[in-house]
């Protein structure tokens, strides 16, 4: 069922944060290009504190900027709605495909995948822990991509908003807001605590989780968060790689971090968490149905006619609102998507971390064409609308001085169990994305209600 907006039916869901985030980002901004000696302490600062606060991209601090994300308490009420209606429309739309064996095969899934997705989890949602990207383009939010398994950046995103707001130039600044950061590594400890419970046989007493992926993941580092975070709720974590499942014998829940497409590379390795599955003798948080809302797949098949009609008229009005169309790659489809190159961006449906994607207004015409034709021979690719990311100044340190760039702006909003935990928000230069292109995670908060005079707080 809908949340929809209480007494507000006919109006249009905007979420604009420009007048606060643009007056509060001027002055801030003004603020550091004023007090360069004491912004560039603060970024140093900031910087030498990511580290302890296990916020690491490999073995150097996360790439960030001080520059603030700012939604107002309403508008992020309002968020938090829109959030989980869109969860539950892919959930509702992801459960029509597991069930209907041609809808699962635009998938393209392995065989050997389509044998595990028929094991049901101790638990309903398809992904308890999932993220929705998007863009907000004249103060609607527009979805470009949803993350379900090995969804990364909570962790990130609150040690550099922590780390931020001890800073001395948040301290200097604007001392008349309230600024508070949204935690999401305790809600993520408790969820994978209460369903660790659920499935242990004597409860909390036994209950052992471990924290799931590849070897020399560069995010690996938040999973030290994680299981330090479960050690205060007193639970024991243990970190495993996939060449160290032989000590599945003792854990009741893993939290799977490794996400299908790298899973698929080393089936044969995963056989001991597989068989524990299939035996259930483990809990697996997500479950490999996760990819069902993981893959690119879906944000054709939400707007699927003949899934339509599993949805109701307020939800097909959200996602014309807030899902930009897109269309499953075809012979046809890649035909006529030669010619209009500016509308549509061109998305493998597996891949992650903005792996092979071809915006086409960026590439020239011959180039977007030889990118459709290769992508048709390879299958398993995605047309979507093309959706501006705004651009939005962004604190950097140049030449050793605060300089404000103008960068393009992606949020995104993690959701456990359905319902929103916190902002992650990025910006770049060239993608707003893509760490590669040089983006940065920007600290996302909450503006509260508070005295004048009152100092920056958590």
């Amino acid at each position: 069922m809908l949340h929809l907006l209480k007494n507000e039916p006919s109006r249009p869901s905007n979420f604009s944060n420009f007048s606060v985030t643009s007056a509060a980002n001027s002055e801030f901004h003004r603020f550091c290009l004023d007090h360069p000696r004491l912004t560039v302490r603060a970024v140093r600062d900031v910087a030498r504190r990511l580290p302890d606060l296990h916020a690491l991209f490999g073995k150097t601090p996360t790439p960030f900027s001080l520059t603030p994300y700012i939604f107002t308490g309403r508008n992020w009420s309002r968020l938090g709605s829109l959030c989980a209606n869109l969860a539950e429309i892919f959930e509702t739309v992801g459960r029509r495909v597991l069930s209907d064996g041609y809808l699962l095969a635009s998938y393209a899934f392995p065989p050997e995948f389509l044998d595990i997705l028929r094991i049901n989890p101790p638990y309903r949602r398809l992904a308890p822990i999932l993220r929705l990207d998007g863009h907000f383009v004249d103060g609607v939010f527009r979805l470009v991509e949803t993350n379900a398994d090995g969804s990364a950046g909570m962790n990130d995103s609150n040690a550099i908003e922590r780390a931020a707001l001890e800073s001395g130039i948040y301290s200097a600044w604007n001392r008349r807001m309230r600024l508070r950061s949204v935690d999401m590594v305790s809600p993520l400890a408790d969820l994978l605590v209460r369903y660790g419970r659920r499935f242990a046989p004597s409860g909390s007493r036994n209950l052992r989780i471990g924290i799931l992926d590849i070897p020399g993941v560069k995010t690996a580092s938040e999973f030290t968060a994680v299981r330090e975070r479960l050690g205060q709720k007193g639970v024991e974590a243990v970190i495993l790689t996939t060449r160290e499942l032989n000590q599945l014998g003792s854990i009741n829940l893993i939290y799977r971090r490794l996400v299908t497409r790298d899973a698929l590379a080393v089936w044969k390795v995963l056989e001991p968490l597989l068989r524990a599955v299939r035996r259930r003798k483990v809990c697996l948080v997500g479950s490999f149905r996760s990819e069902i809302l993981h893959s690119k797949a879906i944000l054709a098949l939400v707007q699927d006619p003949k899934l339509r009609e599993a949805l109701g008229p307020a939800e097909r009005k959200l996602i014309a609102r807030h899902v930009p169309k897109a269309v499953p790659l075809t012979p046809e489809t890649a035909e006529e998507a030669a010619c209009r190159r500016i509308r549509w961006v061109l998305k493998p449906l597996a891949a992650y971390g903005s792996q092979g994607v071809v915006i086409g207004r960026q590439v020239s015409a011959k180039s977007w064409k030889s990118a459709l034709q290769a992508a048709v021979r390879a299958g398993a690719h995605l047309l979507q609308e093309y959706v501006p990311a705004p651009v939005e100044p962004v604190l950097r340190i140049r030449s050793g001085r605060p300089a404000i760039s103008r960068e393009m702006t992606s949020v995104g909003f993690f959701l456990y169990d359905g319902k929103l935990a916190g902002p992650y928000v990025r910006s770049g230069p060239r993608h707003p994305l893509s760490i590669s292109y040089g983006a940065v995670t920007r600290p996302g908060f909450v503006l509260e209600k508070g005295k004048r005079g009152r100092r920056l707080t958590d």
